[in-house]
């Protein structure tokens, strides 16, 4: 599932061309199909492959074990892998039984035990028994990440921890999920960083601020992009000129 967000997307999808036709109907599934080296390392029960833009999933030896009739499915997380059928999502286990009905209009794979769902306009989070955890009031719920998630509502965004408890208001224009211990926030036109106590760690200056990696974000200001570190201060510009190969000169 997805939301725009001013950071590059962090979704590795297969150029597989039934596969690319599959993701352009359903953008907001994930679908975790990495190399064959990391097939080959994988040690979940079954792997998704594709047949005439329909997914199925076959065992190690490559026995088909459930038949190719998914618009979109996603590699096992948490021991259940995410799959669509007849624009409702839905879940299947390792045996590839379908263990929670698909009856969602969205939904993310599972992370930490839950994962977020779409129902009547709004979005919660179930548990891998299908229990509703954190009932359907969001307009927007993305993924857990160390017990914490971004979520919106009135067009606000803020976040909650895994049993729902809201731990920053629902105050900003937009927001990243946090990384590193910061989360990009946007407050009018401009973005800056928050602690998980809701604490300015780096100023609102920013026309856009990615999420942390390594100790670094790339950020925009005044029309330029560049790295900062944690504490705010520049590191080093961005490359951004593409511009063509000049002509190499011909002797006369």
């Amino acid at each position: 599932m997805t939301k725009y967000m001013p950071q590059a997307s962090f979704l590795l999808f297969s150029v597989h061309f039934m596969l690319g036709f599959m993701l352009m109907q359903y953008p907001d599934i994930v679908n975790a199909q990495n190399s064959d080296d990391k097939r080959r390392t994988s040690t979940q029960s079954l792997l998704p492959f594709y047949v005439k833009a329909k997914v199925g999933y076959k065992d190690a030896n490559g026995k088909v074990v459930v038949e190719p009739v998914y618009q979109a499915g996603t590699e096992f997380t948490d021991g259940l892998a995410l799959v669509v059928k007849n624009q409702k999502r839905g879940f299947i286990n390792s045996t590839g039984e379908v263990a929670i009905p698909l009856i969602y209009s969205d939904a993310s794979v599972f992370h930490g035990g839950l994962a977020a769902v779409k129902k009547d306009d709004k979005y919660g989070y179930i548990d891998k028994k299908n229990k509703l955890i954190i009932p359907f009031q969001f307009d927007f719920a993305d993924n857990f990440k160390a017990g914490i998630a971004r979520v919106s509502k009135n067009n606000k965004w803020g976040f909650i921890n895994d049993s729902g408890k809201e731990i920053i208001p629902f105050k900003y224009d937009n927001a990243t999920n946090f990384s590193e211990g910061l989360a990009s926030v946007k407050t009018d036109t401009a973005w800056g960083y928050i602690d998980e106590a809701n604490k300015t760690k780096i100023p609102f200056e920013f026309t856009i601020a990615q999420e942390f990696c390594n100790g670094l974000a790339i950020v925009n200001k005044h029309d330029e992009k560049f790295y900062i570190d944690k504490k705010g201060k520049f590191v080093r510009k961005v490359q951004t000129d593409y511009s063509p190969l000049k002509k190499r000169k011909t002797a006369n």
